[in-house]
């Protein structure tokens, strides 16, 4: 756990006195903006949301589709809701790898709720990294439908 510092945490308030504190989401946004400009200037919607979808399949996992559609529809200020019928359920079991030795550990359960419009290889992917952001390293991993 990171150590406290009493010096950041008066600087940041000075800074939200002043109205110059910065979010990470006000940083991230001036940052994506800048290389949108550097990319094209008039860059469209439709490339805009592609190389949102790209980084979010990429960077952060098909497991986070829904929590970042959830946030986006916030944000946005849309109050349609992200409805359970385009997800599936998947019922994971697996057994965690020792890590001294590399060999079985524990064995888990746990359900992980996807698009249903994802590829058999996305389902996979989506799956293993939910199980290790949640298990840590794996030894063994099966998933059906739940």
């Amino acid at each position: 756990m990171n150590q406290f510092s009493t010096n950041k945490w008066l600087k940041n308030q000075y800074l939200k006195e002043a109205n110059l504190y910065e979010e990470k989401a006000d940083l991230a946004a001036k940052a994506i903006d800048q290389a949108i400009a550097g990319v094209d200037e008039s860059l469209g919607y439709s490339d805009f949301a592609k190389a949102v979808a790209t980084i979010l399949k990429n960077e952060y996992g098909a497991h986070n589709f829904n929590p970042f559609m959830e946030v986006l529809h916030s944000e946005l200020g849309i109050k349609e809701e992200i409805s359970d019928y385009e997800m599936v359920v998947y019922k994971v079991e697996g057994i965690t790898a020792d890590t001294d030795e590399g060999g079985p550990d524990e064995p888990f359960e746990m359900e992980v709720k996807l698009e249903s419009s994802l590829s058999a290889d996305e389902v996979k992917d989506a799956i293993r990294d939910a199980a290790r952001k949640e298990q840590g390293k794996l030894y063994k991993l099966d998933y059906k439908k739940a």
